[in-house]
């Protein structure tokens, strides 16, 4: 019984290193006026979250279940992502709270998680609110609708 647990532990530890790794692959930026210059520049779409990262349940399930799959983390390439938190506990930067509130007045007025896809002009291509749990599919189909879409 106790070779069982240590090996359940350990599958466990080792299963949660790789997703963290994964999420790290993800290039988040925060300044939306970089990453509009990014985007004009490479020709990609640009995919804004609206979350709350320390606090709502289904942007943190999303955090987990679809920004470590794979299919994500290699769809995620073609788009220039923008983080746009709204924390509850952390401590943004004056600037940064304003930054993101000035984006959600422009491009979001709702709930958390949602993602908003711009053209690099900045045109609103699609949004996709709210996350199923357990199943990043819808934002993934999203996500390839916009890519094929966009060309």
């Amino acid at each position: 019984m106790k070779k069982i647990l240590i090996l359940s532990m350990l599958l466990f530890l080792t299963g949660n290193a790789f997703s963290q790794e994964n999420h790290r692959e993800l290039n988040w930026l925060t300044n939306f006026e970089k990453a509009q210059k990014i985007a004009q520049k490479e020709n990609k779409p640009m995919l804004l979250l609206f979350t709350g990262s320390d606090w709502c349940p289904p942007c943190k399930a999303m955090h987990r279940d679809l920004f470590t799959n794979d299919e994500f983390i290699k769809l995620s390439k073609k788009f220039v992502l923008v983080f746009v938190d709204f924390p509850k506990r952390k401590q943004l930067s004056p600037e940064q709270r304003e930054h993101n509130y000035r984006l959600a007045s422009k491009y979001h007025r709702g709930g958390v998680p949602t993602m908003v896809f711009l053209k690099p002009s900045g045109e609103i291509i699609s949004k996709i609110s709210g996350y199923l749990y357990g199943k990043p599919g819808r934002n993934i189909q999203a996500m390839k609708k916009v890519l094929e879409n966009f060309k």
